[in-house]
């Protein structure tokens, strides 16, 4: 028997006593907050719903109640979980969705609540918190395209983890496409342009000429990646069809497309859920326009295998009242704020937590703060991962949250 062989049982014997006194060694709390997947792999999507959508016409309905409106409810392919009647392409993927029904947010106005969705944080104009798209992007090195893209406005932006980390934000796929391509049939005076900007900087020696110097050379790279042409949905006709070819439809096709090309945080928002008025009408329209690319998402992501390194979150900035206003409409309902999760680390075929059977909360309520633990380990990070700011000091990435178990 060879030496080499005696080395590698002893080395693998080592290994694995060490190993084991490692793991007596880490606390239950320390296990907890431990990633549960390889960074280096993961991506997340966010389908985020402007507005607040209502759980009651979406994933926690009640029909039959006085509080439940018309609105009916459908089985799924998750064992014993029903969901409104308006998405029944969704109800046929919920074997690879958790629903989240017993968040509890304590933001009710539109702009703080969304801001607490995005950072994980209560607003504090002070001291401005990173969105979490930018703390996907930082944990990343340096990519020839952006590493964070937004279909519609991002409103919140990197605070402290700087500029590179910025949400790209696009309109309409066509439009992004064809301006970019127009700028790639240009490229020649974008080089001229950017030597003009290095020779202004070295006269200058000013922070944001260097930082405009390096987003032209950000452009430049990026024409030449497949970015671009992520972007280009007509070239998956089929593939739209299912999707839907409305706005986010298409923004959801291209949200695919740019995961698959290295894209590793992309948001994508639908509008039109704040229904103070005329709630069962809108919200049927909505879901009308909801229902298919979300499903598709998921069919498609794992087909390719890329679900199971890709987060994919649904939400708002809260719900909806159970009480039904004298506008047929329902307002602003913080205390149950419906999310839906898939992919990653996410255990789907479940509905986590409950409301009553008025709408009500129930039982034991999340924070937002669990839910973004549980978002970073989902993605790879402790969840009581700290950043370093550029004074040196050690902020957390969350707020004092603890990881959904059950979720993961």
């Amino acid at each position: 028997m060879s030496l080499s062989f005696h080395r590698r049982r002893y080395l693998a014997a080592t290994a694995t006593g060490a190993l084991g006194l490692a793991l007596r060694s880490i606390s239950s709390e320390q296990l907890a907050a431990a990633p549960l997947a390889r960074l280096d792999t993961q991506r997340l999507l966010v389908l985020w719903m402007n507005g607040g959508p209502s759980q009651l016409e979406t994933l926690d309905p009640k029909p039959g109640s006085e509080q439940g409106g018309p609105t009916k409810s459908i089985a799924t392919t998750a064992d014993g979980v029903r969901i409104g009647e308006h998405l029944p392409k969704l109800a046929r993927q919920l074997h690879h969705v958790a629903l989240l029904r017993n968040l509890s947010s304590p933001e009710g106005a539109h702009e703080r609540a969304q801001y607490l969705l995005h950072t994980g944080f209560a607003l504090q104009p002070n001291f401005p918190r990173p969105t979490l798209g930018s703390v996907v992007s930082r944990q990343f090195p340096p990519a020839p395209f952006p590493k964070f893209v937004s279909f519609g406005q991002q409103r919140f932006g990197p605070a402290f983890l700087g500029s590179l980390h910025q949400a790209w934000a696009i309109g309409d796929p066509r439009e992004a496409l064809s301006r970019l391509r127009a700028l790639r049939s240009r490229q020649r005076q974008l080089e001229q342009l950017k030597l003009l900007g290095q020779a202004f900087a070295d006269s200058r020696q000013q922070p944001v000429v260097a930082e405009r110097d390096a987003a032209l050379s950000r452009i430049e790279s990026m024409l030449s990646t497949g970015f671009v042409d992520a972007l280009d949905v007509e070239q998956e006709a089929a593939a739209l069809e299912r999707y839907g070819d409305h706005r986010f439809g298409r923004q959801c096709l291209a949200a695919r497309r740019l995961l698959e090309a290295g894209v590793r945080c992309v948001e994508v928002q639908l509008d039109g859920w704040d229904t103070h008025t005329n709630n069962f009408n809108a919200t049927r329209r909505l879901c009308e326009q909801l229902d298919s690319p979300w499903a598709a998402l998921l069919e498609d992501l794992d087909r390719s295998g890329l679900l199971a390194e890709t987060t994919v979150l649904w939400l708002g900035e809260f719900g909806r009242t159970p009480r039904i206003n004298s506008n047929n409409g329902r307002d602003h309902f913080p205390q149950v704020t419906p999310v839906a999760l898939a992919g990653g680390a996410v255990r789907g075929g479940q509905a986590i937590g409950s409301t009553d059977s008025a709408g009500a909360p129930a039982g034991q309520q999340h924070s937002v703060a669990d839910l973004f633990a549980t978002l970073l380990k989902s993605i790879g990070l402790a969840a009581d991962f700290k950043f370093t700011t550029d004074f040196g000091s050690p902020t957390a990435a969350t707020d004092q949250g603890s990881p959904i178990e059950s979720l993961l």
